[in-house]
């Protein structure tokens, strides 16, 4: 399958998913057992859209510093709260200075994921591109929910592989 088509394909399968909120709280937990978030100071995190995995309960973890993605100049960076409405009408930080850390634990959303790494985002490529210019320095988590996983995806030089994944579900990719 093309980009396309797989994006396609998650669209109509999120037509009739209901296990979102179920599968929220298992990926949280997933995500709260990792030795790379439990050691993380760092958590570079998003503010889901209505399709994405909604990882907002992590907030309330003190001993983190959270930074969320903010799109200045073509280019993604990381910042504090508090957030506003900005590009692509995604909630990003006010103030777009990016935030500077050694190490950090980067979790990302995306349209479909493998689990051995691949991703597909939206197809505009800021993930990809600030893992590329960053990667060693961050350890990057894919999230996405059960019907997002694929045995495999059509992957190019720019797409850049997550070193772990998580979904909400049990079993086979489609």
């Amino acid at each position: 399958m093309e980009k396309a088509e797989i994006r396609k394909t998650i669209k109509e399968r999120f037509n009739d998913f209901k296990a979102g909120k179920e599968e929220e709280k298992i990926i949280i937990e997933r995500i709260k057992a990792l030795d790379e978030y439990r050691k993380a100071d760092t958590v570079l995190l998003y503010s889901a859209l209505d399709d994405e995995v909604d990882l907002s309960a992590l907030l309330s973890s003190e001993d983190k510093t959270f930074l969320f993605p903010y799109i200045k100049n073509g280019e993604m960076g990381f910042s504090t709260r508090p957030l506003k409405k900005g590009c692509f009408g995604i909630m990003e930080p006010e103030k777009k200075e990016e935030y500077l850390f050694s190490k950090a634990l980067l979790i990302a959303p995306g349209r479909a994921f493998t689990e051995s790494g691949a991703r597909l985002g939206r197809g505009k490529g800021f993930y990809d591109e600030y893992i590329r210019k960053n990667k060693d320095r961050l350890f990057t988590l894919g999230i996405c929910f059960s019907i997002q996983l694929f045995k495999t995806l059509p992957v190019d030089a720019n797409d850049q592989m997550m070193d772990l994944i998580i979904s909400g579900g049990e079993g086979t990719p489609a």
